[in-house]
């Protein structure tokens, strides 16, 4: 929403259609950034010479400063982190992951943040794994680890020897092997009760 502020040529639209039909194209995060914005814009009309470009210019510069979460994510992290410690893997750049970690509010949540870039290796790879277990003092067989991409999260997990939950979205199919599967963040503590 605040990209629809900034870029005066999207005055004329929408706000809420355009970020619908941003992240219709945004593939999970995965998609080429320009070829996202470009059909974006096609789908809701305007007609703006390098549009693309300037929005491809702002997510650049702003990305990870106004960072929003899925609804019920900080209600259930409080609930999670009342009873479990946690930790946090991601891939990507630590300034603006780790921005994007404070900025949201949850980094205190969390005992270990392993960004790729400072870890040096990114998931599927086993290492980043293991260095947040070992910042944690925690055994793979007494983990869970929760994510939605099952190549890069859940089969490095289970390869490991953790327990794995899947966040169900339309980006990726099904995992082969999981011990369990949510589509709402309020499910993941009862999901984690019956996993423990």
């Amino acid at each position: 929403m605040g990209q629809h502020k900034r870029v005066t040529a999207l005055n004329s639209m929408d706000c809420f259609e355009y970020v619908d039909a941003c992240l219709k194209y945004q593939e999970n995060g995965y998609a080429d950034k320009h070829d996202a914005y470009k059909l974006a814009c096609e789908a809701i009309g305007p007609s703006v010479a390098n549009l693309a470009d300037l929005l491809v210019e702002d997510f650049k510069e702003y990305y990870g400063k106004e960072p929003v979460l899925f609804p019920g994510v900080l209600d259930t992290l409080s609930i999670l982190h009342k009873s479990y410690i946690m930790g946090l893997v991601s891939n990507g750049r630590t300034k603006v992951q780790a921005a994007k970690i404070e900025a949201s509010g949850i980094a205190r949540f969390f005992s270990s943040v392993c960004i790729s870039e400072a870890i040096g290796v990114k998931k599927p790879d086993r290492e980043i794994f293991i260095k947040c277990l070992d910042d944690l003092s925690v055994k793979p067989l007494d983990a869970v680890f929760v994510g939605d991409n099952p190549s890069l999260d859940i089969e490095p997990a289970k390869a490991l020897g953790m327990r794995a939950i899947w966040r169900r979205n339309g980006y990726f199919p099904e995992p082969q092997s999981c011990d369990g599967i949510y589509s709402n963040i309020d499910e993941l503590p009862g999901m984690l009760k019956n996993v423990d």
